[in-house]
């Protein structure tokens, strides 16, 4: 197919279907947020085409894309097949195109630190219609696993903080402020400076309404991410030291957040002497639980 044909076949240029394809992965929980706009241009290096648009252009180009996507509603997953198949193989052509496509979008669906159904939906149709090998994918995945280590952990780190802010139903400024002002403590997060946290504590927000607001789901997230990316002693301590910083840095506990911190023990495999010292030295704090004096 002639370069003009393509053009006429898909109406996007390379660039504006590559963020077509970052906008339909972020778009099928719902509409665009600001927060995923921006992160489709801090990850845009992961396609390198990408990387050529001055801000201009790439602005001009994702609002392009934004507007194929609603056009061709392709919020709904049962037309991303369609749509990988018609407008975007006919652009990417190249061998390494492809591949980076594919990674640009695992790297963009990882950004919440789990996959969910819609997005594996646009991660097949771009496996199977752009016949991305077995040993392609596993090296794009890894990439992106090995180049958003830090990151990754760091919201999970903020997430943990925002579970113990949020146990009791209640959610304060004050206690807000503690997600950031305890960070010190656990070291995924505390050698951030405040614009870089201020990032992770936005992303590590969406993960938390979007997943954590069910209880079921927070005792799954305990065990299958934070456990996961916290899993060695040193860390698995400065988690629990965070966690009760931020629940009794005002003087009172709930229940819930106590049972949260109990929880924390088992899901992180702390049942000693150290896990003990923590506990009581924050305790001291602690002047009431549920308002009532102790």
């Amino acid at each position: 197919m002639s370069f003009i044909d393509r053009i006429r076949a898909t109406g996007l240029s390379q660039s504006e279907g590559a963020l077509s394809c970052a906008v339909a992965i972020l778009s099928q929980d719902g509409e665009l947020s600001d927060l995923e706009r921006r992160l489709i241009g801090l990850f845009r290096d992961q396609f390198s085409p990408l990387s050529d648009l001055d801000e201009t252009a790439f602005k001009t180009a994702l609002e392009r894309a934004e507007r194929f996507v609603t056009e061709n509603n392709l919020m709904n997953s049962a037309n991303i097949p369609a749509y990988v198949r018609t407008h975007l193989a006919p652009l990417m052509t190249q061998p390494t195109h492809r591949a980076e496509l594919y990674r640009y979008a695992y790297a963009l669906a990882m950004a919440d630190l789990t996959i969910d159904e819609g997005e594996q939906v646009v991660l097949d149709a771009l496996l199977q219609t752009f016949a991305l090998t077995a040993q392609t994918r596993q090296a794009a995945e890894a990439d992106v696993l090995r180049e958003f280590y830090t990151l990754h952990h760091a919201i999970a780190a903020t997430a943990l903080g925002l579970i113990v802010v949020t146990a009791d139903g209640r959610v304060e400024q004050d206690e807000l402020d503690h997600v950031r002002e305890a960070r010190a403590l656990l070291a995924p997060i505390g050698h951030l400076d405040d614009l870089q946290f201020s990032l992770v504590f936005d992303m590590a927000l969406n993960v938390h309404d979007r997943f954590l607001l069910d209880s079921d789901n927070r005792q799954a997230f305990l065990q299958n991410i934070v456990s996961t990316m916290l899993n060695t002693r040193e860390l698995s301590l400065q988690a629990f030291e965070y966690a009760s910083a931020i629940a009794t840095a005002d003087g009172d506990i709930s229940q819930a957040e106590l049972d949260t911190l109990k929880a924390l023990l088992d899901t992180l495999n702390i049942h000693d002497s150290d896990g003990e010292a923590i506990f009581d030295r924050y305790m001291v704090r602690v002047r009431t639980i549920d308002g009532k004096p102790r």
